[in-house]
């Protein structure tokens, strides 16, 4: 396990390890994207990113841990991971003249809202609730200079990574739900995926309702979401402590700069493979 750990850490990520398929994006593209792949991440039903705990404060930890605890709601999404299909619905919410593009001031109201905090209200505003950690959990995986936010070839390199990620998964759904075998999803195909998703989700309130509803009346109350917090914070403790173990090449008890970029680099491999997808 130290050998492949110290192979990792050899390995350092760089922000060009995924070609983009364009060329140099721009500013509007870089923005559109980065919250394009924070909608693909946000409305999976697994969470590709909770290794990068390994990276948060306490705070931020704690942060999380609240903000998760709270029922799941049907996504917006319909089951296919179509990247494009995020984009337009970006750009919808933002391009408030609907010129087909965002200008400066509608640029700087989606930049505000990618780097509104953890709980914010208004974090994401085109749909995404109770989600904020996951995106600023992906940030972080792709901020390879650790200087706390993303630059224009980090956004690139997250867009690429989840591309890829996307045709990994849409093939996956194609060959669980294309009936008529035609290589493709019609609508009823489509709604048949959607309906898959919705139905894990589903399953996964039913299991937290089971589990902290105590007046099983369909709903948590501050007592009830105050112990899922709680153990939402503590399964977020003890896996920081699991991946803090396995990357801490140097068994300091922290993971220093090296560290950090091996554990990057390990979640973004998952993310370019369709790992920890539902």
């Amino acid at each position: 396990m130290k050998i492949l750990r110290k192979t990792l850490l050899a390995l350092s990520l760089s922000v060009g390890a995924v070609a983009c398929q364009g060329g140099q994006m721009t500013e509007e593209e870089t923005l559109v994207g980065e919250a394009s792949a924070a909608l693909t991440v946000a409305e999976e039903s697994g969470d590709v990113t909770a290794d990068a705990v390994g990276g948060e404060t306490a705070t931020e930890l704690t942060a999380s841990g609240d903000e998760s605890a709270v029922l799941p709601q049907a996504p917006d999404g319909d089951g296919v991971c179509d990247l494009g299909a995020r984009k337009a619905r970006v750009l919808a919410r933002y391009d408030a003249n609907g010129d087909g593009r965002l200008g400066p001031v509608e640029r700087d109201a989606l930049r505000d809202d990618l780097q509104a905090r953890v709980g914010h209200p208004v974090a994401l505003r085109f749909g995404l609730i109770h989600r904020a950690h996951v995106i600023k959990r992906l940030q972080w995986v792709f901020d390879t200079n650790l200087d706390g936010s993303l630059s224009a070839d980090e956004r690139t390199a997250m867009v690429d990574a989840l591309e890829a990620r996307c045709e990994r998964l849409r093939a996956q759904v194609i060959e669980r739900f294309d009936a008529n075998a035609d290589g493709s999803l019609d609508a009823t195909e489509k709604q048949a995926a959607k309906d898959a998703l919705v139905a894990r989700i589903q399953a996964f309130r039913q299991q937290v309702l089971t589990q902290y509803d105590a007046n099983t009346n369909g709903v948590l109350d501050d007592g009830e979401r105050q112990q899922l917090r709680s153990d939402r914070i503590a399964a977020f403790q003890a896996r920081r402590a699991a991946v803090v173990a396995q990357f801490d090449v140097n068994d300091d008890g922290t993971l220093d700069d090296a560290e950090k970029r091996a554990l990057k680099q390990a979640i973004t491999q998952r993310i370019i493979e369709g790992r920890d997808a539902e």
